[in-house]
């Protein structure tokens, strides 16, 4: 079986033109192949709103933006196909899935969603929901003989979306939570779903570098002393979508007490517990929610 080949900005793959948005992520898993033992897993999850904004050019065109999208999502089916063909375990027949989401981050509860929303995230809404009515008039939709793909989208209801999408696979798949899980998404909230499956990557769409979940709390809160779970999440909020409950004194305190009582070797319930001891005002706006 033929290695998946590194790309370049303007190359084409089975015809198809890479675009300079997607050539970190497939040349990331064409590196892997060089090993003998690359990972094969059973589950890609692929956030489209990475694809939608990692597009290199600033077109504001939504048709022609979902159009180059959806190029995108049949050169990544296509790729992730060749990679699954080279790195396959003999004798196992269960075919991998793939599957790209459209979550609805603008249906995150009032209390936690920023007001004022990172720039282009109007425009990159409106593409995504111009992407999910040509898939839905079968324009351009992924096929694989050797993949499950699976387009997940998400009707306006409320709620945590990645919750959403948790029930959108469990609904076609049995024993989801066993697959070995890449996910590519630029989105902290996507990363809660490392609580559903037991093995869990995160492929970073801008350097391609992996990151397991010991360092989603570097990433996300740029502190390798806090852990990143739902209370921290709930607490310091992120870049993109959820906002911050504390000010910068109450921070302060929480980082100091992180470093203090090393909460990157405890587990949640006991992080839990050393947050309810500090009688912090806002205590029912983490442990309340389950995300």
């Amino acid at each position: 079986m033929q290695r998946p080949q590194p790309l370049t900005e303007g190359s084409t793959f089975n015809g198809m033109e890479v675009s300079y948005g997607i050539i970190p992520i497939l040349n990331s898993l064409s590196q892997l192949t060089l090993n003998r033992n690359a990972p094969a897993w059973d589950l890609y999850l692929f956030n489209v709103e990475t694809l939608i904004r990692d597009r290199k050019n600033n077109e504001q065109d939504v048709n022609s933006i979902a159009h180059n999208v959806l190029t995108d999502i049949n050169v990544i089916t296509e790729y992730i196909t060749s990679y699954v063909k080279f790195t396959q375990i003999e004798g196992n027949h269960e075919k991998p899935i793939l599957c790209f989401y459209m979550n609805r981050y603008e249906d995150i509860p009032k209390t936690y969603l920023k007001e004022k929303l990172p720039k282009w995230t109007d425009l990159r809404w409106k593409v995504r929901d111009k992407i999910i009515s040509l898939l839905q008039s079968s324009e351009s939709a992924p096929t694989s003989q050797d993949l499950h793909v699976l387009i997940s989208t998400q009707s306006p209801k409320g709620g945590w979306p990645h919750k959403d999408l948790i029930k959108d696979l469990v609904h076609y798949y049995n024993g989801i939570q066993f697959r070995k899980t890449l996910i590519i998404s630029h989105i902290p909230l996507d990363f809660h779903l490392y609580r559903t499956f037991n093995d869990f990557t995160l492929l970073e769409s801008y350097t391609g570098n992996f990151k397991t979940v010991k360092q989603f709390g570097k990433k996300v809160f740029g502190n390798d002393t806090i852990p990143f779970n739902k209370y921290t999440h709930l607490l310091f909020g992120d870049k993109w979508y959820l906002k911050t409950q504390v000010d910068g004194k109450m921070k302060k305190a929480i980082m100091d007490k992180a470093e203090k009582e090393h909460w990157t070797l405890l587990p949640d319930k006991a992080i839990l517990k050393s947050l309810v001891d500090m009688h912090l005002p806002i205590q029912s706006l983490f442990i309340t929610p389950e995300i």
